[in-house]
């Protein structure tokens, strides 16, 4: 597993890619197009939880872009402090979930709710924990005991009770913090904008793919 990840994390890119392929053919392939994707009540729902999935994944991406600084896509990892403010201080990879939010957004609108996105979304989260393991050994072995008394109390994805209802020791940290974001809400945005280009072009293309072709 030590060297999986690293190789996960550095063609992270080709494997999305590949992925957002076979959900885009799969139902090609299968003759599985749904005639009238919004015509039934699992339908309807699973347009909703899209549209609550994405919400999650911007309000998170656009967060976390406040308090990293900047920031980037190369295939090595590169950390020059460690960011424990805003949602670091609930979860160690707010990232990583709006990643999975934003993905599975996107299986919902392929396949609605059906068995075809189970094996997708399985495959998304699966992707998503192997990145952030890479991550977290890769923040320990650059900023040590710190980097072990953050993790100690903060969750890799889902925030604690205690945390969220402002009675956790990470959850005091960030209110006493917020004045070290590094970006007001617009740059964070703006700064992710071929993100926003990418989650539009391929929502857009399947959309044509189930009511065009």
């Amino acid at each position: 597993m030590s060297k999986v990840s690293p190789f996960i994390y550095r063609y992270r890119g080709y494997i999305l890619a590949v992925m957002a392929l076979a959900m885009l053919l799969l139902p090609f392939a299968l003759d599985a197009r749904p005639a009238d994707p919004f015509g039934s009540a699992l339908g309807l729902a699973a347009i909703v939880l899209c549209l609550l999935c994405n919400a999650l994944g911007l309000v998170l991406r656009v967060w976390a872009r406040r308090y990293i600084g900047e920031h980037t896509r190369g295939s090595v990892h590169d950390a020059e402090s460690l960011v424990t403010s805003g949602p670091y201080a609930y979860i160690r990879h707010p990232l990583y979930v709006s990643n999975t939010a934003f993905a599975c957004g996107l299986v919902l609108l392929q396949f609605g709710i059906s068995l075809l996105a189970l094996p997708f979304v399985l495959a998304v989260v699966l992707f998503e924990v192997a990145l952030s393991r890479a991550e977290d050994r890769f923040l320990e072995g650059l900023f040590g005991d710190a980097w072990r008394a953050w993790a100690k109390g903060t969750p890799s994805f889902i925030p604690s009770l205690s945390g969220l209802v402002g009675g956790g020791r990470n959850a005091e940290r960030a209110s006493s913090h917020r004045h070290l974001a590094k970006r007001t809400v617009w740059k964070a945005f703006a700064a992710d904008a071929s993100t926003w280009a990418w989650l539009l072009f391929i929502n857009f293309l399947v959309l044509c793919l189930r009511f065009w072709i």
